[in-house]
């Protein structure tokens, strides 16, 4: 007997261990990667036709070869510190390039009266001085203070701290391009955690994009994995636990069995999962809670770059605004003409007033016609005719309802902890559980450490 216990045992592990992947975003590649660099073998399961969740390249290409530009319609920038993506794309040998901007502000009425470089303060001293000193005091906040911040939203405690309507307009137009939805509705705790912890820079994280595209990345870890092992047009519909054991369904009656489970898809999916056993009450009120922030994307292509040109100061143009077209930027800073493609980040309302537009050249149009507007040296004669436009709405998918997480004042510590916590053999990942919404790196890094949980 005691030898035939020992054979099993041996067997046991000699057995490599399995795990089930559920999210073929950049959380759940980078998990499935890492877990597979462990010994772990891996298999990941993809609802959409694609793989890349909300990391969406777009290459606009023209018969004749007029252009070849490429725009994200996702997720767009790498950070200085954001040391995860960064070696990451080191390792695929992908090439990084420069995606910083000059900021410019324009009210409607009056021009562009001053081009910040990238890093340079956009509000005076003495509202600068405000914000350097909340910084030195949010540092020595234990939790207790960072909780009792975490009930404010962050118009208030700006207000608060003295900062002029003014200043708040502007930091309003500024942010919310960041968290989605107006400063007036977003954590205090959350955005001076995003802003003023000591892996964030003068940039706010807008420093870099991969060349050709972030979603060579994707298909680097898809590669990396083994495109035996991805699976798209796959939706999960049912999880099931026992003992050591997870069976995961998913398709029309196909399933996977395995030691453990990486779930790294959106909260706002996993109500659509069922789970035995069910899911704790406390992660499942935080999923109903959590909202996702309203975005929408619109990538206008023009024959000539009409707008500043970027050798005249540091940075690519960009601009915000209090139209429709919110923040516009050059998507294709840095790249080889012809052509240019300049980009809207519309948030909240206003990306809900693009989204609902059914012309999506009027789209391009008004985009057209804001920046040129805006521009110090305002140009006469019509407007610069649109090529081509492609929008990407993602509080229109029904997948996600939203661009990325958005932590509503009192949710921070209640909510993320709740989404975070593991479900017996299963471990959960994705931008929302992230100690910064909306990034990249964030997916990444929360994929990777729920790999390296494996097996404890």
């Amino acid at each position: 007997m005691t030898l035939l216990s020992n054979q099993k045992d041996s067997a046991v592990l000699r057995r490599k261990r399995t795990c089930i992947v559920i999210g073929g975003g950049l959380a759940g590649l980078a998990a499935a990667d890492r877990a597979k660099s462990r010994g772990w073998d891996v298999q990941v399961l993809e609802a959409q036709p694609q793989l890349g969740g909300r990391v969406k390249s777009f290459r606009f290409l023209k018969p004749g070869g007029y252009c070849d530009l490429v725009c994200e319609l996702g997720g767009e920038w790498i950070g200085k510190d954001h040391k995860t993506m960064l070696r990451l794309v080191k390792r695929f040998h992908l090439k990084k390039i420069n995606h910083q901007f000059a900021l410019s502000f324009w009210n409607a009425e009056d021009q562009v009266q001053t081009i910040y470089p990238p890093g340079q303060s956009v509000f005076p001293r003495d509202m600068q001085k405000i914000l350097d000193d909340f910084q030195k005091e949010f540092r020595r906040l234990k939790t207790a203070g960072q909780k009792k911040l975490d009930k404010l939203d962050w118009w208030s405690k700006l207000k608060l701290l003295g900062f002029t309507n003014e200043a708040l307009l502007r930091r309003d137009l500024m942010d919310g391009t960041d968290f989605g939805e107006s400063i007036r509705q977003t954590s205090a705790f959350g955005a001076a955690a995003e802003y003023f912890s000591k892996n964030s820079n003068d940039t706010d994280e807008m420093d870099y994009k991969i060349a050709g595209g972030n979603s060579r990345l994707i298909e680097a870890l898809a590669e990396s994995i083994g495109r035996t092992s991805v699976h798209t047009d796959a939706p999960v519909h049912q999880v099931i636990q026992r003992g050591n054991r997870v069976e995961v369904r998913f398709g029309s009656g196909r399933s996977f069995e395995g030691d453990a489970c990486i779930c790294a898809i959106p909260a706002s999916c996993l109500r659509h999962i069922t789970w035995k056993p069910r899911l704790h009450a406390d992660k499942v009120n935080a999923a109903n809670q959590l909202q996702y922030a309203r975005i929408t994307k619109t990538a206008v292509l023009f024959k000539d770059r009409f707008w500043d040109d970027p050798n005249a100061r540091p940075g690519g143009f960009s601009v915000f605004s209090d139209r429709v077209s919110d923040f516009c930027f050059d998507s294709t800073y840095l790249q080889p003409g012809p052509g240019g493609i300049l980009c809207s980040y519309a948030v909240g309302e206003k990306a809900d007033d693009i989204a609902a537009e059914p012309d999506v050249i009027q789209v391009g149009e008004w985009i057209s016609h804001d920046v040129r507007n805006a521009m110090p040296k305002r140009r006469s004669g019509p407007n610069p005719k649109v090529l081509n436009v492609q929008r990407q709405a993602w509080q229109k998918q029904d997948w996600i309802t939203g661009a990325y997480a958005f932590y509503r004042p009192g949710q921070w510590f209640t909510i993320q902890p709740a989404l975070l916590k593991r479900h017996e053999n299963v471990f959960f990942a994705g931008e929302h559980v992230a100690d910064d919404q909306g990034f990249m790196e964030g997916a990444v890094a929360t994929g990777i450490a729920a790999a390296n949980n494996l097996g404890k």
